[in-house]
């Protein structure tokens, strides 16, 4: 099990007693926040300084420096470049890292040595930027981070790490120039742009893309213990999964006992080379109380002798094993730490990709339902339309039939009073209407016609008022309804039709938005994942070669402890 996806076949156990490795470096691709020159672009003289062969920096001092500005006094170290040289602080070097975090949000940069922690300020009295054991640690982590930034294949032609470099750039003033202004604050945010090395081809080339599946800290910040861990995914993408077990894993093994029990082993190393030392002075005390005899005298000075060979040899096991080994173990507890962080921001970015197909499924549902309400609501529509033309067509059917009987029945009170007109009755002419209108059989009166249906027993009435009072009972009750529907329509919205389709268009419009979104997050998502994949694949390479280089020191530095003590036991054995 490894950071690797897949195991290099260069790099088997058969090969760990080889005293080099031909690895196949491979390009990959790194994915930038901001627009940067590809990988291999011409840029300034450090650059080309930086890709000569056998080239090296060097942290060659830290001196402390008054600051004029604020009247505090730092630390700053000396780097060489050449035949140049640059101071800077420390703060300045945590500051060129997190640039470098943010820019390139899916790459392991090198951690930088840890800041000091309270116990250390209460233990060396407030004085630990000045003690000299911690200051010769930041000297060597620092230039080991200087060395790895410049061998990396795609950090060593960032033009800012070369503008660190230089001797006369203020890096204060380049902390608020473009393109370090520029940049987002939240890496999840930005739209990623690829940067290609121009030295390597991807070994991740060949790694299937991750699923497409329906969310802060800089990437590269070491994690905190207390952050909670993020959401499980739906559909994770099984590499990942493996890669988080392991450094997990990794990271306890290294910050757990290991680390522990080294730490003890140099512990104890102190102590005996401390008693050691003591012991020796006490024998050489004790040779000189025996001079009257000389042979014995010189035995205890050869013991005492071997001792303090076996002090300083202790010493310098103790001091080999601290910055051959303990350092580069912290060093890697803290390349996990970065891993993690690194994987948890591609761990956000799934999630976010989730998370909008979510809300587009989401969008979709609401738009259904929309349009099925807008369907809803026309087929209602058209329904009332249909019942008021029909209402309408009947009402003015029964007006036209009443109209016409009306008509005729005047026609025929006209033609009687004509007739009536031609019977030479005087009488009859001088007669009230009233009465002609009770007496004459055919006439009707709208009382009547109000008032009755008809009198059975006459053959000439007139029955067409029934259908009329049943289509006036009918439109009466639509009317009700629809003054209903109208009011409770009302209380809920103005216009309601026009809120429907204003709905309906903005639910359109955010589908839109959410699709592009949703296409953009899959596509950055891809390319993180082959990105870091490609990331992991590098480190894995070189963690191999570190601590196979680790356990090689381990062995040399007890070798050479075992070869003095011999050599100084043998010398007082032959006495």
């Amino acid at each position: 099990m490894s950071f690797s996806e897949t195991d290099d076949p260069t790099i088997s156990q058969d090969n760990l007693h080889d005293q080099t490795y031909s690895y196949q470096e491979q390009p990959y691709t790194a994915f930038t926040t901001i627009p940067r020159n590809a990988p291999g672009t011409p840029c300034c003289k450090i650059s080309d300084f930086l890709h000569e062969p056998h080239t090296s920096l060097f942290v060659t001092s830290a001196t402390k420096v008054a600051d004029g500005l604020t009247a505090s006094a730092f630390v700053a170290y000396t780097i060489k470049i050449g035949d140049k040289e640059v101071r800077r602080r420390y703060s300045e070097f945590e500051s060129l890292r997190k640039v470098l975090c943010r820019i390139y949000p899916t790459l392991i940069v090198p951690p930088i040595p840890e800041k000091h922690t309270i116990s250390n300020y209460a233990n060396l009295q407030n004085k630990s930027k000045e003690d000299a054991v911690i200051v010769e640690k930041r000297k060597r982590m620092l230039q080991k981070f200087l060395n790895r930034l410049a061998k990396h294949e795609i950090l060593s032609y960032e033009h800012i790490f070369h503008r660190f470099l230089e001797p006369d750039a203020s890096w204060s003033e380049l902390m608020h120039c473009p393109p370090i202004s520029t940049l987002p604050k939240n890496p999840m945010s930005a739209t990623l742009t690829a940067s290609a090395s121009a030295v390597s081809h991807s070994r991740s080339a060949s790694v299937p893309q991750s699923p497409t599946s329906p969310f802060q800290s800089s990437p590269g910040a070491p994690t905190n213990a207390g952050q909670p861990a993020p959401p499980p995914l739906r559909q994770p993408d099984p590499r990942f999964i493996d890669s988080e077990v392991f450094t997990q894993k990794f990271s306890n093994q290294l910050s757990g006992s290991m680390d522990r029990s080294q730490k003890k082993v140099v512990r104890k190393l102190g102590e005996i080379a401390s008693d050691k030392s003591e012991l020796g002075a006490t024998l050489n005390g004790f040779s000189l109380s025996e001079y009257a005899c000389v042979p014995l005298s010189n035995a205890i000075e050869r013991v005492g002798q071997a001792v303090d060979s076996s002090f300083m040899a202790t010493t310098e096991l103790m001091q080999a094993l601290e910055v051959n080994v303990n350092e580069p173990m912290q060093e890697y507890i803290q390349y996990a730490n970065i891993i993690k962080a690194i994987l948890k921001f591609r761990h956000q970015k799934h999630l976010l990709s989730e998370s909008t197909a979510d809300q587009l499924e989401s969008k979709r549902n609401n738009l259904e339902n929309l349009e099925r309400m807008e369907t809803e609501a026309k087929r209602i529509e058209d329904a009332l339309k249909r019942e008021r033309t029909a209402t309408s067509g009947s009402s003015s059917t029964s007006s036209t039939i009443h109209n016409d009987s009306t008509q005729n029945e005047g026609e025929t009170n006209d033609s009687h009073s004509e007739e009536g007109a031609f019977t030479n009755e005087p009488e009859s002419i001088s007669e009230p209407t009233e009465n002609a209108e009770t007496n004459n059989p055919y006439a009707r009166s709208d009382s009547m016609a109000s008032n009755t249906n008809g009198d059975p027993t006459n053959p000439y009435a007139h029955t067409h008022t029934p259908p009329t009072s049943a289509v006036k009972r009918r439109s009466t009750r639509l009317n009700v309804f629809s003054a209903l529907s109208h009011t409770l329509h009302g209380i809920i919205d103005v216009d309601p039709e026009a809120t429907r389709r204003n709905n309906i268009g903005k639910t359109k419009d955010a589908i839109a938005q959410l699709e592009e979104q949703l296409e953009t997050t899959n596509a950055d998502l891809d390319n993180i994942s082959r990105a870091v994949q490609a990331d992991l694949d590098r480190f894995q390479r070189q963690k191999i070669k570190d601590l196979r280089d680790i356990l090689l020191e381990y062995a040399k530095a007890h070798q050479r402890w075992c070869q003095k003590n011999l050599g100084s036991w043998s010398e007082a054995k032959q006495l």
